[in-house]
């Protein structure tokens, strides 16, 4: 059995190579398996590679995985691909919760409805298989076996017009991975195979702060290695004499850990560093959701009453998977500020941040996901908490008096912002996708321009034209499953959807900044 590693993460998209050679095959299709987090890192290479039309994703729940009932769901999956005669083979793209687990995809495939015996190839993937065989050895004989059937029994094949549905959004693990990002105070590692760790050190990468995290193998993880992991990790930093900089050690669990136990079992690491915190991620839930829970345990770990307050203020909630960079709330921090207040963005700044976080008047929640930590310290610490998102004008000044009153202070009316009188045109805004943004845009935009606002999370450009929309507003990741000839598209990035490939563009929400961006998109019919 070999040694357990530890390494340092580096900014790539992985195993880009291995992704060109099966999207390469022709007319394959690609069904990946697995629980969220381990396929959608594959659709953001099959979105580098140009081959969305060649992925299928079939994400697996946790209560899938603890039932055992999910391969009839597959097996629909890959029967309605037989049915469209698009494919001279499928690939069943397998993670490593399916290996362990020891999933029978051989019985499944023997019970397909496949007239034409089309080849249905398992091709295993990730840290739990390397140690059999390389991928590069199992992918050479299934693209002989598909290359073989297309020789002997060529198919006439319909058109492939479909698209791979939006990827699954980015995982509970990599939303705590986020935290702390410019403060070496804090080491955050991923307990992992290896493979959790593509994406946040490829596409889900939203900082700068690297982490680390462990290699091992299928039977190291069958076994139980939480052991050996905290002697590698021991051996690492005595090694390396790091430790006595780090104040923090988080160690953050994946869907691997979380299937064998192993998020159940400490590192016996506690002797290095000051502070130890586990954070029982599993990969099966959101960034968002893993940032909520860790905040609320490093508050836990942390915090201590105080005797005074300070003209403090803490936002909570913040965290750039919702709400992109930091920069989008410049303009909520200077009127605060202006107002004489220290603005402290608890979990984001450092891990200072917690240490003066008991001191505060008031905590600012921007989003539900802060909500368990504001209403912790409202019962432990007796701070008033507000939870409200400042998105278009009537939202900002409702938000600007709560935050007035709760602090029992007089806010100067040149604070308030004036909206300026708008028509109602003719519009009307199709809001795209889900998440907290959007429902705030939801109300603001008819309240800021009298335009009517229609949700959806999926649709079809038929369904679209029926609906006769003017704008629509989304992550710039719907562009590629829907037709935008017809109406005007106002990019409004979701990072926890589509990572870091939008969150750099010039698009705002909040505020002043959030009114003057969407007026842009009203300014040609739409006067003050």
């Amino acid at each position: 059995m070999s040694s357990i590693t530890i390494e340092t993460s580096v900014y790539n998209l992985g195993d880009m190579e291995m992704a060109k050679r099966i999207f390469a095959i022709p007319d394959t299709l690609v069904v990946a398996v697995g629980p969220p987090t381990c396929i959608r890192i594959l659709y953001f290479r099959a979105l580098e590679c140009g081959q969305l039309s060649k992925l299928k994703l079939v994400p697996i729940r946790a209560l899938d995985y603890t039932f055992g009932d999910y391969l009839e769901k597959i097996k629909g999956v890959v029967e309605a691909a037989l049915r469209k005669a698009c494919y001279q083979g499928i690939i069943l793209y397998v993670s490593c919760p399916d290996l362990l687990s020891q999933t029978d995809f051989d019985t499944m495939i023997e019970g397909l409805d496949n007239p034409h015996q089309i080849p249905v190839e398992i091709f295993k993937r990730g840290p739990m298989e390397k140690r059999k065989t390389s991928p590069s050895q199992r992918l050479d004989k299934i693209a002989a076996k598909i290359a073989d059937f297309v020789k002997t029994r060529p198919l006439v094949l319909s058109k492939n017009a479909a698209v791979c549905e939006l990827p699954p959004l980015a995982a509970d693990y990599t939303g705590v991975l986020s935290l702390f990002p410019d403060d070496e105070a804090v080491c955050q590692f991923l307990m992992t195979g290896s493979g959790c760790a593509n994406c946040p050190s490829s596409i889900d990468k939203l900082n700068h702060n690297p982490f680390i995290f462990s290699r091992f193998n299928d039977l190291q993880a069958v076994n139980g290695c939480t052991n050996e992991i905290g002697e590698a990790i021991t051996k690492r930093f005595q090694m390396n004499h790091q430790t006595k900089d780090i104040k923090l050690f988080l160690s953050i669990g994946t869907p691997v850990t979380f299937m064998t136990g192993m998020n159940d079992h400490f590192l016996q690491t506690c002797d290095l560093f000051e502070m130890t915190c586990a954070i029982d991620t599993n990969g099966f839930q959101t960034a968002e959701e893993g940032v909520a829970k860790a905040l609320l345990k490093i508050a836990k770990a942390t915090l201590k009453k105080v005797e005074n307050r300070k003209k403090r203020l803490n936002i909570i909630g913040y965290n750039p998977f919702l709400f992109g960079k930091r920069q989008h709330f410049d303009e909520i921090e200077t009127c605060l500020t202006s107002l004489g207040y220290a603005v402290n963005f608890l979990g984001y700044e450092s891990l200072g941040s917690f240490k003066t976080a008991a001191e505060a008047e008031l905590n600012l929640v921007f989003s539900r996901h802060g909500l368990s930590l504001a209403k912790w310290m409202a019962e432990m610490f007796e701070i008033p908490y507000h939870f409200a998102m400042p998105i278009g004008i009537d939202g900002f000044n409702q938000w600007l008096r709560a935050v007035g009153t709760l602090l029992k202070t007089v806010i100067p009316e040149s604070y308030y912002l004036n909206k300026e009188p708008q028509p109602c045109p003719a519009f009307r805004v199709l809001l795209l996708g889900e998440n907290e943004i959007l429902d705030q845009l939801e109300a603001a935009i008819p309240n800021d321009f009298g335009i009517i606002t229609i949700r959806a999370n999926k649709i079809t450009d038929q369904e679209l034209q029926q609906m006769t929309v003017t704008h629509v507003i989304a992550d710039p990741l719907y562009q590629n499953r829907i037709n935008t000839i017809s109406y005007k598209f106002i990019p409004m990035p979701y990072p926890s959807l589509s990572g870091n490939a939008f969150i750099e563009l010039d698009y705002q929400y909040m505020g002043q900044t959030g009114y003057a961006y969407l007026k842009r998109f009203f300014a040609n019919e739409v006067t003050a």
